[in-house]
């Protein structure tokens, strides 16, 4: 019995002293890097997209051919044709981590979605809405 009393006295003295270790934060550890997207990761992504994307409601494929451009820092894209029948207003296009993301509004449904679109050489696949493939070509 006295062993286990020794025992749990000396854990409980181990343990305690950890509460008077204190952490110091000079900020020197932590450095924050901005990464900005280069030229050459930019310019994959501009040109002229023939895409088709797979499986939507109502409409089954639907055929889309949009421009890219840059206008200056900002990503810009068209809807060339398509648009009318699709109801789709560009928001916001931008790059992040290697993948093109175009923000759209959909008239019909009053919902934002967006474009998750990867390219490879002339190739291009990703998805509308995180569910609906697409795939195509881009031409510069």
């Amino acid at each position: 019995m006295k062993n286990k009393i020794l025992l749990l006295a000396l854990i409980l003295t181990f343990s305690s002293c950890g509460i008077f270790i204190s952490v110091t934060d000079t900020g020197s550890t932590v450095n924050e890097i901005q990464v900005e997207t280069s030229l050459d990761e930019v310019t994959k992504f501009i040109g002229k997209y023939d895409i088709t994307v797979f499986g939507l409601p109502d409409v089954g494929e639907l055929g889309l051919i949009m421009n890219v451009t840059r206008d200056g820092d900002e990503l810009k894209t068209e809807i060339e044709e398509g648009e009318q029948e699709s109801g789709l207003d560009v928001l916001k296009t931008e790059i992040e981590e290697d993948i093109l993301y175009i923000d759209l509004y959909v008239d019909s449904y009053g919902i934002n979605v967006s474009f998750e679109i990867y390219v490879d050489g002339n190739t291009v696949t990703g998805y509308l809405a995180d569910m609906f493939e697409l795939e195509g070509t881009i031409t510069y």
